[in-house]
């Protein structure tokens, strides 16, 4: 058996910066009123003024996890009861329930087979007048046709909300994943590819969405008054802010992003390239102009998907790490499948008085869950040349011996 190194972006270099926020003695600054210290100490705000300058926008926000900084998106862009959001089923559970905090109705759309994220197509066949918002998720490390999706919510006039967990500095048609949105979120928690061990930050160009963001992070309804907010739509608030040892480890990951993101892309073209001459593997796309972090190395089975259970037990007896099959289809989950959070009779729909959650709803994603897709977690692991041709070669093998 191997034994495989966990991935660990943590240096030296951070241990520095916590040793500095110790040595100051303020571990946060926040006061959830409107005051000088209602956006936080000098590590956030440094923090955020460096990453609104990586990823060339005009605000970032921090937040204590991006579930949090998801909640706080949903919030700033005025989503009411009964209003309905598009999402994606292949997506952390957070990105829809995040539309459910505000009574938004979450509205599955089915992903496309070549990058995994949002069709178009069924995005446009989801649109109704209730909707007022799209939220993509840039899933596995691409951009999820980002561009089709921009043009989709400018000609409805609604917003668009990407979470790009997966994808922290990937450009799409040479535009950070980020900034096609009218926000972008992304996490910082201890598996990404840089991560401050929980933590989130949101971006935009919007100075009114940005504002609201900071407020509903920090006691939004204890900061009104004096604030230069008038518009109190969903000016509810949270304690959902980042400290300042979160902060300063930040900053040291943010400028390790680039070399990360490279050395994460040399493993993953490695494995790829081996993987690429087994006809049965269907290995990941990447459209023009574009990259991929490569957060999941996704891989479809062209032919006997019904050996897929059986090749990931073998790949796991022999100590092959990071391997899962399908991904969550967040549509099946209790609570939608069921309809617990709306009351069987909610009364939004497809078609007169018939709900679309569960089996059904959205069938690419839920043929590729069920029997195709496998994953691989190559960012999870510090692998080495070696590491990585024994993995691929390996897996290969695997999978022609059951043939």
């Amino acid at each position: 058996m191997k034994n495989w190194e966990r991935y660990n972006p943590i240096g030296k270099e951070e241990k520095l910066a916590v040793s500095r926020v110790l040595d100051s003695g303020c571990l946060s600054a926040f006061i959830g009123g409107w005051c000088d210290d209602f956006e936080g100490g000098d590590e956030v705000k440094a923090f955020e003024s460096e990453i609104a300058s990586y990823f060339n926008v005009k605000h970032a926000i921090t937040f204590n996890s991006l579930t949090s900084g998801l909640i706080a998106a949903v919030g700033a862009i005025g989503i009411e009861p009964g209003d309905e959001v598009i999402v994606s089923p292949w997506t952390m559970s957070a990105t829809a329930t995040a539309i459910i905090i505000w009574g938004g109705i979450p509205v599955f759309a089915d992903i496309e087979p070549e990058y995994y994220g949002l069709d178009p197509k069924s995005v446009k066949e989801r649109i109704t007048n209730k909707t007022k918002a799209i939220i993509v998720t840039d899933i596995f490390g691409h951009g999820s046709m980002l561009e089709e999706l921009k043009t989709i919510s400018n000609n409805h006039g609604i917003r668009l909300i990407e979470d790009v967990a997966q994808a922290p500095g990937v450009k799409y048609k040479n535009k950070f994943c980020g900034n096609w949105g009218d926000i972008g979120g992304f996490s910082l928690n201890y598996h990404k590819h840089i991560h401050t061990g929980e933590g989130g930050f949101c971006i935009t160009d919007d100075g009114d969405l940005a504002l609201k963001m900071k407020m509903i992070r920090n006691h939004a309804e204890a900061s009104i008054v004096n604030s230069p907010i008038t518009d109190l739509v969903n000016m509810v608030g949270y304690n959902f802010r980042m400290g300042e040892m979160e902060a300063a480890i930040g900053r040291e990951q943010l400028k390790k992003l680039p070399q990360l993101l490279r050395e994460n892309i040399k493993k993953a073209n490695f494995i790829n390239d081996i993987l690429k001459e087994e006809e049965d593997f269907k290995i990941a796309s990447i459209e023009c102009d574009s990259d991929h972090a490569f957060y999941v190395l996704p891989i479809i089975l062209r032919k006997n998907p019904e050996k897929r259970e059986a090749w990931l037990s073998e790949l796991e007896r022999i100590s092959v790490p990071g391997l899962f099959s399908g991904y969550v289809n967040v549509h099946r989950l209790p609570m939608y499948e069921n309809k617990i959070a709306f009351g069987k009779n909610y009364p939004w729909c497809f078609s007169e008085n018939e709900l679309k959650y569960g089996v059904g709803t959205c069938l690419v994603a839920e043929e590729l869950k069920d029997h195709s897709f496998v994953g691989l977690l190559v960012s999870m692991f510090n692998l080495s040349e070696d590491d990585c041709r024994w993995l691929a070669e390996t897996m290969v093998d695997a999978w022609r011996e059951l043939q």
